[in-house]
């Protein structure tokens, strides 16, 4: 036996002999979790807490990272209070990385504290302060680097808000959506912090941290009224097929190509990959909306309920018949109206807006489901929709 195949032959004892734990982990390494909550994470919503902090890697502490917020420094402390509430004393620290002291991002003493960090969390307030000092003027950062190196080592990145806008790239800066559907979509220079105080003027997207490369992220999502600003994102960036609208105090949790939703209200999902387009407007976006508990597969786009929820009972009578709101785009219109439509033998709703139009339609594969009880705003509790698509007609 010559030296190369003796030296090949010793590699393949070693891995036989070696632990079926590492090898295991060797086998099944991935991307940690990803947590991205639509905003106002209530301090006692324990499910979306610890569904983040049992997908903590290594003994290192969890990371709560403020670079969004206003006052950076003083904003750490409320996060880390509440992931060490559940989580146990000493569980979360803070990691000062500002926009304002751009160093932060190079100080080699930061960087190896994200170097150990078994989690993160990116708190809420303007997401391309996050950009700015992460990836400024779209350049990388040693910040950067170890934070996405932890997450490709599986530690899960969590973030609310601003801190949920940032997971795609590009990501959703600011706007609203009337100007989206009225003015269509502008996209910033990669690094430039937006104007956190202009939010008429224009309906822009930036570059992300591109943590989810399969899809766009919104948040505040029923709340409000962001629907049509993300419609318009999906049909005119040309760089997603699949976007999803993350309501307050919930989460979608991204476990490779498995989502599912936690938490109080729900995520609302638009599929234009069998879309037919046409100039602005585009038939045929496949829409779901998930509850609690319910998933969704990225590979098949299929959504699946969860177990043990009820069918929704159609209303009989004068309720039986659902109003279009004078404007969808209001807080929490789009969700009382799917609420409405989902006990409605109503096969389609229309929506005029601004000189156009969103018609959503329910197919022969309608299937609504709830969980018992009342949910936010006095919908149905856990409300999941799927079987509808939306046409949008823009002027």
């Amino acid at each position: 036996m010559n030296l190369r195949a003796a030296i090949a032959a010793g590699a393949a004892v070693a891995a036989l002999c070696a632990p079926a734990s590492l090898a295991a982990r060797q086998a099944s390494a991935k991307p940690g979790r990803l947590v991205i909550v639509g905003g106002a994470l209530n301090a006692n919503n324990e499910a979306v807490y610890r569904t983040i902090l049992e997908a903590r890697v290594g003994s290192g502490p969890f990371c709560v990272i403020p670079t969004a917020g206003a006052t950076p420094d003083s904003a750490m402390a409320g996060p880390v209070a509440n992931f060490n509430r559940f989580g146990g004393p000493g569980t979360a620290k803070g990691v000062l990385i500002s926009v304002a002291r751009p160093e932060t991002a190079r100080d080699p003493a930061v960087v190896a504290q994200l170097r150990s960090c078994s989690g993160f969390f990116f708190i809420g307030g303007v997401q391309s302060r996050v950009t700015a000092a992460f990836r400024p003027q779209g350049k990388s950062t040693p910040a950067y680097e170890a934070l996405m190196q932890r997450w490709r080592d599986g530690a899960v990145v969590s973030g609310s808000s601003a801190g949920a806008a940032i997971m795609s790239d590009p990501m959703i800066a600011n706007g609203t959506s009337p100007i989206a559907f009225t003015r269509g979509v502008r996209r910033l220079a990669d690094g430039a912090t937006q104007d956190p105080d202009d939010t008429t003027s224009a309906f822009n997207v930036s570059q992300g941290l591109g943590l989810f490369p399969t899809a766009l992220a919104d948040q505040h999502f029923l709340s409000r009224g962001r629907f049509g600003r993300l419609l318009v994102a999906l049909l005119d960036l040309g760089t997603f097929n699949l976007a999803f609208g993350i309501d307050e105090n919930t989460a979608l949790v991204v476990d490779g190509q498995a989502v599912r939703t936690v938490g109080a209200s729900g995520v609302t999902i638009f599929d234009a990959r069998a879309a037919r387009r046409n100039g602005r407007s585009a038939t045929g976006i496949v829409m779901h909306l998930m509850g609690d508990g319910d998933a969704f597969d990225l590979t098949t786009r299929a959504l699946t309920p969860r177990q043990g929820k009820m069918p929704v009972v159609l209303a009989t009578g004068d309720s039986a018949t659902v109003v279009a709101p004078a404007n969808i785009f209001a807080p929490w219109a789009f969700l009382r109206a799917l609420d409405g439509w989902s006990r409605s033998p109503q096969m389609e709703l229309a929506f005029e807006v601004n000189g156009g139009q969103i018609v959503v339609h329910k197919s022969a594969a309608f299937r609504a489901v709830r969980a018992p009880g009342p949910g936010v705003q006095n919908t149905a509790a856990g409300l999941g929709m799927t079987g509808m698509t939306i046409d949008v007609r823009r002027p």
